[in-house]
């Protein structure tokens, strides 16, 4: 974070996010002075509060609440929100400050509550990390030392509430979940249905690794029924995409794990209904496959309903990473709920408007385009026929996606085969990709080569081009073919250089410093190839999972930044890296895509077109749910980076960051952003103090840890 009007110098790195502030590995470089003091007096009231008993109620610390359209009141032994929503229905929350009671008293905007008597559910697992942080070929679950589950427990032992901008935090300490504790956040923003509960959680162990299942268990005295049973109607989507209404009858103590289309469901309650969902990105840790485990639940038993979100160890592969918990780091393990006082299908329709219902909108000037895609497409279409329809093409389409960068023949095909086999299979994915195109849908093929060059990389060509990852015996570096016409073969990185350069090819390192990247391209910055402008850089993926971070991708930014201080004009852009799925798997959840700046989709034997903004630097990539069209640092001068943003978003905003080098060390300036409501669009301008800047890039970022991005500009 740069000096100025948001915070102090900082130098040290990507910032967190603590107690629902920013912080960063030197805190007290990020924090302005005076949310640093909020920070420390929350903290301080905190865990120097004398502790309650069972029977004596606690006192609210209130020095972090300022004026604003959140009201928060407080009685002896509660404490109430008051705000309006987006159609300025008023909506009052009531806390108990008890330590013997249900936290959540009510949530109500009409006489019957929509929550009532409700206490937070948190579980897990923890194991150990192997291979470091940014590690993804690991299992905890495989580790010598086993794993453990882990179930929250919480006795309220102090509260604050506190302004974050226009929004309200309260905060409650008292939990624990294994080697973690810490306290329970629950957000509350104007204009907004939204209830964003956390549980803020530390734990000083080394290595640790961990996944969580987070909920609210409800008072439902309106859905008993003799005998200790239950009627609770419970409504979602399923993998087909209807709408399903059930009906819960209370036989069944455990939680029941729902397969539902777009991570939400919804119940009904006696003043309407409650739908939960998680942060629709942040909380999917990275796996090779996108399979619908089943991340919904919820439970009828004996008068109480509850609802909440889940994760699942893999039962049937190797690597399998979970999330990291570096020792002092605060982890936000966030679950979201909508309140409404309509039916459970309204509730799940508003849901759905925070990630336009899994579809990435159309923006005038661009076209969408997704990259890394292992879909053993070629050989499947050989075996089916070049008529039939993989069932990807169908889910991509559905969702926005304008053009998908295929990388076939990767643990399928032959790609180290230097006989017409290869050659033939090469044939087959041309034709194959070709079949599937249409003019609203563009595949383009690529292979993920691996070959010279280090690490894992990708080759695109504007055109095919055959040829083989080595020399076969008696051949040369360009032969011709009777069938295939000109076939190249590669025998080191010279050539393989070479073979690009006159092609037109592009190359990108993917998953940089990860998985069979690990290393890379840290050990190769010095060579020709990489420093040729047609090695374009690396791809970004939300790996590893860190819920310290308000951000996702932190392992590819930090790389970009470490290049372009070295004066290396590379760039990243987002990429899937997932196998073969269908229209019943989560893949909306492992996704992100790039917004290249295209006015027209090429055909097929044009696709090299659609190369070229990304190459040139012409896009932003996004989750999906925040959009940056227009960013313009033109206005900037030589100790300043002036930023005009036009961005539109769904969730609201939480900050954006002005990131700039100067050749030595990276800085960011950060603008808290917490005067926006959901489903927004603006035009900003921000001003960050950088004296000796050489380049600036920009990025957006949501309260569920969705954002957008551009590469950096050049002064």
């Amino acid at each position: 974070m740069g000096s100025g009007r948001w915070g102090g110098p900082c130098v040290c790195g990507p910032p967190v996010f603590v107690y629902g502030g920013l912080t960063g590995r030197c805190a007290g470089q990020i924090l302005s002075g005076m949310t640093r003091h909020l920070v420390v007096l929350l903290l301080s009231a905190l865990l120097l509060a004398p502790r309650a008993s069972s029977a004596q109620a606690i006192t609210l610390d209130t020095t972090g609440l300022r004026p604003g359209p959140i009201a928060v009141a407080s009685s002896g032994t509660s404490v109430t929100v008051t705000w309006l929503d987006e159609a300025a229905q008023t909506w009052r929350a009531t806390f108990s400050l008890d330590p013997s009671r249900p936290l959540i008293s009510s949530i109500a905007t009409g006489s019957s509550p929509v929550v009532s008597q409700a206490r937070p559910f948190y579980r897990g697992e923890t194991g150990k990390r192997r291979g470091g942080w940014d590690a993804f070929f690991d299992d905890p679950a495989s580790h010598p030392d086993g794993t453990q589950h882990v179930q929250s427990t919480f006795t309220l032992r102090g509260a604050a509430a506190r302004s974050l901008g226009d929004r309200v935090e309260l905060l409650f300490d008292g939990m624990r979940m294994g080697s973690f504790q810490g306290a329970l956040a629950y957000t509350f923003y104007p204009g907004s249905r939204l209830l964003h509960q956390e549980a803020v959680l530390t734990t000083k162990d080394p290595d640790v690794a961990y996944y969580y299942d987070a909920g609210l268990d409800i008072a439902a005295a309106e859905d008993a029924q003799p005998g200790n049973n239950m009627r609770t109607e419970v409504a979602y989507y399923d993998t087909e995409g209807t709408l399903r209404r059930e009906y819960s009858n209370g036989l069944q103590a455990e939680r029941e794990s729902v397969k539902a289309r777009y991570r939400t469901l919804a119940v009904k309650t006696a003043g309407g209904s409650l739908a939960v969902f998680p942060a629709p990105h942040q909380y999917f840790f990275p796996r090779d496959f996108s399979s619908n485990l089943g991340y919904l639940w919820h439970r009828s038993w004996r008068g109480r309903v509850s609802l909440g979100v889940r994760q699942y160890r893999d039962e049937n592969w190797q690597y399998y990473p979970w999330m990291n918990a570096p020792p002092g780091r605060a982890q936000r393990m966030s679950v979201f709920f909508l309140l409404s006082s309509a039916a459970p299908e309204a509730a799940l329709a508003h849901v759905l408007r925070y990630t336009n219902s899994d579809r990435f909108p159309a923006l005038a000037g661009y076209k969408t385009l997704s990259t890394h895609w292992h879909l053993a497409d070629t050989v499947q279409a050989v075996a089916h026929g070049l008529a039939w329809t993989p069932p990807f093409k169908p889910v991509l389409k559905a969702m926005g996606v304008d053009a998908s960068m295929i990388m076939d023949f990767h643990g399928d095909g032959h790609p180290a085969d230097l006989t017409d086999v290869r050659l033939g299979e090469l044939d087959a994915y041309f034709r194959a990709l070709r079949a599937q195109s249409d003019k609203d849908f563009l595949l383009i093929p690529a292979e993920e080569a691996n070959v010279y060059l280090g690490g894992h990389w990708t080759v695109i060509f504007p055109k095919p081009v055959y040829w083989f990852m080595s020399r076969p015996k008696d051949g040369a570096f360009e032969m011709q073919h009777p069938k295939y016409g000109k076939v190249y073969s590669a025998a080191d990185a010279k050539e393989m250089l070479e073979l690009v350069r006159r092609e037109g090819g592009y190359m990108y390192q993917t998953h940089p410093r990860t998985k069979g990247s690990t290393g890379f391209p840290d050990k190769i910055l010095a060579t020709d190839f990489f420093r040729d402008p047609r090695y374009l850089g690396a791809g970004w993926k939300a790996l590893p999972s860190d819920l310290s971070s308000p951000r996702l991708g932190d392992r590819a930014f930090t790389l970009l930044d470490d290049l372009s201080n070295q004066g290396l004009r590379k760039r990243i852009f987002g990429e899937v890296d997932m196998f073969q799925f269908d229209h019943t798997h989560e893949i909306y959840a492992h996704m992100n895509i790039n917004y290249i700046r295209l006015d027209r989709l090429p055909e097929f034997d044009r696709w090299g077109d659609a190369l070229v903004p990304l190459a040139q630097g012409e896009f932003f990539t996004t989750t999906g749910e925040v959009l940056i069209p227009r960013v313009d640092l033109s206005r900037s001068t030589a100790d300043q980076v002036v930023a005009t943003v036009e961005a539109q978003w769904t969730l609201p905003l939480r900050f954006a960051e002005v990131v700039w080098g100067d050749g030595t060390t990276t800085h960011r300036e950060t603008i808290p952003l917490s005067d926006t409501q959901e489903f927004g669009k603006r035009t900003f301008e921000w001003r960050a103090p950088a004296a000796g800047w050489k380049w600036a890039r920009v990025a957006v970022w949501d309260v569920a840890g969705n954002g957008a991005f551009i590469n950096p500009v050049w002064k």
